[in-house]
């Protein structure tokens, strides 16, 4: 389900909406963990913690992909103020690089880089389920072939 109507107006919502997703991250490494669990249960456990994770950061794409959108379209709106509107003939390389210096841009850009770091996060998070499930595979061939104290 798309979070971008909990952002509110103007964002107002993104940091609330930032630290359930922070929540989420730290309980990941509670549920990685292997030790203290028996076989079965972790193999059990392991798809769909891994469905779970991958929901949300599924979500975490679209917010970042809304926010890129927000960011071409505030460029977008620069760069035609710009060229409507300024004194001098400007290139296209000069606006861009007015562009990036207004606050209005850098402040929804640094919005971006948030939800990215975010989204980045939660992508090794799935990541680290799949090398998990890896693990627990091998883990039972492994012990369905007796080989549990064979030194190597």
């Amino acid at each position: 389900m798309s979070r971008i109507p909990d952002l509110g107006q103007k964002y107002a919502n993104l940091p609330q909406v930032l630290m359930d997703y922070d929540g989420l991250l730290s309980e990941a490494e509670e549920h990685l963990a292997i030790k203290g669990k028996s076989l079965e249960r972790a193999n059990v456990e392991n798809s769909s913690w891994q469905h779970y994770y991958d929901q949300k950061k599924i979500e975490l794409h679209t917010l970042a992909k809304y926010f890129d959108m927000e960011i071409s379209r505030i460029r977008g709106k620069m760069f035609r103020q710009y060229k409507e509107t300024h004194s001098m003939e400007l290139s296209d390389r000069e606006i861009n690089r007015y562009i990036d210096n207004e606050k209005a841009y850098l402040d929804v850009y640094e919005l971006y880089l948030e939800v990215k770091e975010l989204y980045e996060q939660f992508e090794s998070v799935v990541n680290a389920f799949t090398s998990r499930a890896f693990l627990l595979n091998n883990i039972t061939k492994i012990r369905v072939a007796s080989l549990e104290d064979v030194q190597l």
